[in-house]
């Protein structure tokens, strides 16, 4: 039997998240009401169990009239979609996953979603859990987007040894240079955090998608204590770059990072990532997630992948459409009144491509 809770049941939510041996912070009910702070959607927990296995799954419900291009075609509450949360999601799973539990999961979200007036679903799986199994036939599409690293953290001797030589030389120009790194997950420097954020997002020319507000900061730090690490490089009595690490008993994530563009030549990035792996190292946790580049093999996933040569990991994204029709409307609405819009872009919710 499905049960379907919302962000108001943050106590439950949690309990049955925490009841997996694999879970993961993007499951917490804090980091998916984090998402609704800034506008990513209502946060819905969907749990099933039976006597063979259970399984759960996260998704934030958006209004697709909030969609910068719909609000000026759509009245609101007509329609909506589901996505995972920013980062990586997908179903969790544990006992004896089979073919009729699976299908009885994603029939019930299937009838949830279509009495909700649900247009679509757009999933993130989780490269570390590789849970694309438990979508079996219920996602009408499902592609490898792009890899992933991991940095292994059991040994440290492992963690330096699986560096390409740059990085290497990196971490060592860092240190030489005097670049000290601290982690706390208190407020002290949190406006310096977001200040600089900001900043690389700025220079970067970063899609709006990726800006944070800083009440975003604000919440995290809040809620996550004893799950978050703000990592600070300190340079000539100056805080020049910043890092989030989120983390559980298993994983570890590079969740959020910026450097003020006159201080890259320091080499703090590294050092900094260097520094968390040790500390994941230290807190019992195997495996520092640093995440891809933001467009395939791009330049940020060679600068991780230089961390660990062999710790590529697929990413999957998937997606189902629960009603055609209405799906096919808005993409011709889209056609007909958005003379910018390209249907062969490369997006799998065609209408907010």
């Amino acid at each position: 039997m499905l049960k379907i809770f919302f962000s108001d049941f943050a106590d439950k939510w949690n309990e049955i998240v925490m009841s997996f041996s694999n879970w993961d912070i993007y499951y917490l009910n804090e980091y998916a009401c984090s998402l609704k702070l800034i506008g990513h959607g209502d946060p819905i927990l969907f749990y099933y169990s039976d006597n063979s296995c259970k399984i759960c799954y996260v998704a934030m419900k958006r209004d697709i009239a909030d969609d910068n291009f719909f609000r000026n075609y759509l009245d609101k509450g007509i329609y909506f979609d589901l996505e995972t949360p920013y980062g990586y999601g997908g179903p969790l799973f544990e006992g004896k996953i089979n073919d009729v539990s699976i299908n009885k999961f994603w029939k019930g979200v299937s009838n949830f979603s279509r009495e909700n007036k649900i247009i679509t679903q757009f999933i993130r799986l989780h490269p570390l859990l590789q849970n694309e199994i438990a979508l079996n036939n219920s996602c009408d599409r499902i592609i490898h987007q792009k890899d992933t690293i991991k940095i292994d953290t059991i040994s440290k001797g492992g963690i330096i040894n699986n560096m390409d030589s740059k990085t290497r030389n990196m971490v060592r120009k860092a240190q030489k240079l005097g670049v000290k790194i601290n982690f706390d997950n208190s407020k002290v420097n949190l406006s310096q955090m977001y200040k600089i954020y900001s900043h690389t997002m700025d220079i970067n020319k970063a899609d709006s998608f990726y800006y944070f507000s800083k009440n975003y900061f604000e919440y995290i730090c809040n809620h996550f204590n004893n799950n978050i690490l703000f990592a600070y490089a300190h340079y000539q009595k100056k805080i020049i770059s910043t890092a989030i690490f989120f983390y559980t008993d298993r994983f570890m994530h590079y969740h959020l990072s910026g450097t003020y563009s006159d201080y890259r030549n320091t080499a703090a990035t590294s050092l900094l990532i260097y520094e968390a792996s040790i500390k994941a190292h230290e807190l019992g946790i195997n495996c520092l997630h640093l995440g891809g580049g933001i467009h395939g093999e791009d330049s940020l996933f060679f600068f991780k992948k230089r961390f660990n040569n062999n710790g590529r990991l697929p990413f999957h994204i998937a997606r189902t459409i629960f009603d055609k029709n209405i799906y096919d409307k808005l993409i011709n609405l889209r056609i007909s009144k958005d003379s910018t819009f390209d249907i062969d872009r490369n997006y799998l919710i065609k209408y907010r491509g």
